[in-house]
């Protein structure tokens, strides 16, 4: 646990800067398809996560993973030779399709390093590094884009984003675990893509809550591309104006890892998706009506803890709903799924928006779609994760 709480404490700052990518984009002149396209494009590596379990190694799991991801956070620092819009889509592209990626192979090593009695718990503490991590430096992120630019600042936050990575290879799996570390069945991990799909025929809990998770991310996603133009164009908010509210964002997100870990332990994971579904509701609500900076205040608190709750939901419901022989295939599919979504919904927006659907009625069907997911994860058959 040691090292990965060092390794999420160094990725806090480097998080904290990819926070401000949608608004530095509106601020260079982005049109709304290009904010979307920025949204959708992190989550093209979330798609092809199912190719990833066929990739993983039996051995080097862990080097596997940090590899790809140094890589990835490393093409940032190309930044001051692509400043425009279009250079930070094409880094950006490069950057999330290496950071999600290998997910499943995330999944794996939590479920052997950590045990089930206390996975929550244990990663409520973990990412407890990266809470203070972003708490230490949303500010001041702020303020160097004020004073700098996003040129100096994207090449220098990325470099805590390799330190994170490389930290991350020195976790240690437990002994016998080296050999299991993509699966305790051989052949699973080689499974294609589209033969994952009957799993969700076969798992009824499983199937309702990944229809959660795809309700869950078009809600936030549809309306995403807009949220950052109430920030620049409605509310002329500065840089450091939204480090502010990103400072509260991160105080609370901190506060969330010390509580969901405890109340997860307790409520169980999808309790704890119902209550991170309803909570969010706030943001589209407060974006839809705000006059000032401070009606976003609640939006942003309720996105700093149901952030905190869902990072932790999201991993422990897949390992407590899957085989545990077949927990990397479980989260691959989980991972696609949220990977189509996630480059959908963004678009969909757009789409929407260009057919004639004002912000106003976007915002109301992301509430709509919060609500569903909550009722979908409320169903009886759910009861076996709770």
């Amino acid at each position: 646990m040691r090292v990965e709480l060092f390794a999420s404490l160094a990725y806090g700052p480097f998080y904290a800067v990819l926070l401000f990518v949608p608004v530095v984009l509106q601020r260079l002149g982005a049109s709304p398809d290009q904010v979307a396209l920025y949204q959708a494009q992190s989550y093209v590596g979330f798609m092809l996560s199912s190719i990833s379990v066929m990739l993983m190694p039996r051995r080097g799991l862990i080097v596997f993973l940090g590899v790809i991801w140094v890589a990835g956070r490393a093409v940032l620092m190309l930044t001051p030779l692509w400043p425009g819009v279009v250079g930070i889509l094409i880094l950006a592209f490069i950057f999330w399709l290496s950071d999600s990626f290998p997910s499943p192979g995330y999944v794996r090593v939590v479920q052997l390093i950590y045990p089930a009695d206390a996975r929550a718990r244990t990663m409520s503490v973990v990412r407890l590094g990266m809470g203070i991590g972003m708490l230490a430096f949303t500010p001041v992120a702020g303020w160097l884009l004020d004073l700098i630019g996003h040129a100096a600042l994207f090449p220098f936050a990325a470099l805590f984003g390799v330190a994170a990575a490389l930290i991350f290879t020195r976790i240690k799996l437990p002994p016998g675990a080296e050999q299991s570390a993509t699966s305790t069945a051989p052949p699973a991990p080689r499974i294609s893509p589209l033969k994952m799909l009957p799993l969700l025929g076969q798992n009824k809990p499983f199937l309702l809550y990944v229809l959660s998770i795809a309700s869950f991310g078009f809600a936030g996603l549809i309306p995403i591309a807009f949220y950052p133009a109430v920030l620049v164009d409605r509310l002329h908010l500065s840089y450091t104006d939204v480090s502010l509210l990103g400072l509260a964002q991160s105080v609370i997100w901190l506060a969330g890892y010390l509580l969901w870990g405890r109340w997860m332990n307790r409520l169980g994971g999808v309790r704890t998706l119902q209550i991170i579904y309803l909570s969010l509701i706030l943001y589209p609500l407060c974006h839809w009506f705000a006059p000032n900076a401070w009606w976003l205040l609640p939006a942003y608190l309720a996105s700093g803890l149901a952030n905190a709750g869902v990072d932790l939901a999201f991993t422990n419901v897949t390992i407590d709903l899957a085989e545990p022989e077949r927990v990397a295939e479980y989260a691959a599919l989980q991972r696609t799924i949220i990977g189509i979504r996630g480059i959908a919904g963004p678009l969909l927006g757009v789409w929407l928006n260009q057919l004639g659907a004002s912000m106003p009625m976007i915002f109301a069907l992301s509430i709509a779609l919060y609500a569903l997911s909550a009722a979908l994860v409320a169903h009886p058959a759910m009861r076996k994760a709770r």
